[in-house]
């Protein structure tokens, strides 16, 4: 049975069966995170895989976690309904003054024989706000969350410009070429890209001058993308409206112009649900099959177990990879009875390979993992027994 670390709350009752159980061990076979950041002793050699309820990654140590053959899953989409409810709402208090006037009700008093909703009504002059309808908004990112947003916000009269490294065949938003275009015809801009080497520290001080000075911006995809130090002074000086973030640091606390959240994104009851049921699921067809369909650093691959055995093969890509694999296969005359595999865009391949050791020894089995382990460039090599199938046994 695999051990598996959670390092966050999880309700695993429904999945774990007979396959896999928590355990408090820092050397587990898998790790399941939501944010908390995962230590890098963690990443041992029997480390198979880390499962993170959630997209963001950056609480992981990718490169260490692939040079050790350990996969990454994540769950893109899983929140995606709620991360845009909570920026449609944001929106919203952008425009009407709804907080402050919430404020005013509650302290507000009336005297015996006074009407509360009169002298309500006297004060309405200074909570005068403003609407979104037909005002434009520019979405940095046009993964699910901006799809979902630019849909919903075009129904209700915005218009939708963004911009996505690669170009989307999108109905209701303009896509332009560059940020800088955004940045400047925006009423409102809301960043949902991803964190990554390119977009860490990504909109700083030129940007904010190209703003308008009654637009406003919207942090929902990563904290490290926008410098915190150029948006205190730009609306300081006054060059952009105001700044919401999900990602709240000391140096952005306390300003008038300033909005933060306690990393509320995902945060609802069904996206939590949601999010953790298909990253135990999947956690659970990689133990159990090999099985990849959501990583940042393996390719997905999803092959029918029809067979008694499967290999799976994590390596580098390189010319002669399967030359020599196949020349290993051949040589035990192994039967391979389907086979299929992917490379990554870093030049990573995963391979699922169905076969039969039912007429092979365990000695020559261990043989046959040594020899597989060996072959330069590959990273990790497992062997998985049917579950579904009865007869699987090796000869001793």
């Amino acid at each position: 049975m695999y051990e598996v670390k959670a390092l966050d709350q999880f309700n695993v009752t429904n999945f774990a069966g007979d396959v896999f159980k928590l355990a408090d061990t820092n050397t587990p076979d898998a790790v399941l995170v939501r944010s908390s950041v995962v230590d890098d002793q963690l990443i041992s050699n029997r480390l198979l895989l880390v499962a993170r309820s959630g997209i963001g990654t950056n609480t992981i140590n990718i490169e260490a976690c692939t040079q050790n053959g350990t996969a990454v899953f994540n769950t893109p989409g899983a929140n995606a309904n709620a991360v845009k409810e909570l920026v449609i709402q944001n929106l919203f208090r952008c425009v009407r003054p709804l907080r402050s006037a919430i404020e005013m009700m509650n302290d507000l008093r009336a005297d015996a024989g006074e009407d509360l909703q009169s002298i309500a009504e006297a004060q309405r002059k200074d909570y005068v706000g403003g609407e979104l309808y037909g005002k434009t908004l520019g979405i940095l990112g046009l993964g699910t969350i901006g799809q979902r947003l630019a849909d919903a916000c075009y129904h209700m009269g915005m218009q939708i410009i963004g911009y996505n490294r690669s170009f989307k065949n999108l109905r209701h938003v303009q896509q332009l070429a560059t940020i800088e275009e955004v940045l400047e015809l925006a009423d409102f801009v809301v960043v949902l890209l991803p964190l990554t080497d390119q977009t860490n520290g990504l909109l700083t001080t030129k940007h904010f001058k190209l703003m308008k000075s009654t637009a406003f911006l919207l942090n929902f995809g990563r904290g490290e993308i926008v410098d915190n130090s150029a948006v205190v002074s730009a609306l300081d000086h006054n060059e952009f409206a105001g700044y919401t973030s999900d990602f709240p640091k000391k140096e952005l606390q306390n300003h008038p112009k300033i909005t933060l959240l306690p990393h509320l994104g995902g945060n609802t009851t069904e996206a939590l649900t949601h999010s953790a049921n298909l990253i135990l699921q999947n956690l659970l067809d990689f133990l159990e099959y090999g099985t990849v369909r959501n990583s940042v650093n393996f390719p997905r691959v999803d092959l029918p177990f029809i067979s008694p055995h499967r290999f799976t093969l994590f390596f580098e890509a390189r010319d002669n990879m399967w030359a020599d694999v196949a020349d290993i296969l051949n040589e035990k005359n192994l039967p391979v009875k389907g086979m299929m595999g992917n490379t990554t865009n870093d030049g990573y391949g995963y391979t699922i390979l169905n076969t039969d050791l039912s007429t092979m020894k365990k000695t020559q089995i261990i043989q046959l993992l040594t020899e597989l382990r060996e072959v330069p460039g590959m990273l990790r090599v497992r062997l998985l027994k049917n579950p579904r199938l009865a007869n699987w046994g090796v000869q001793e």
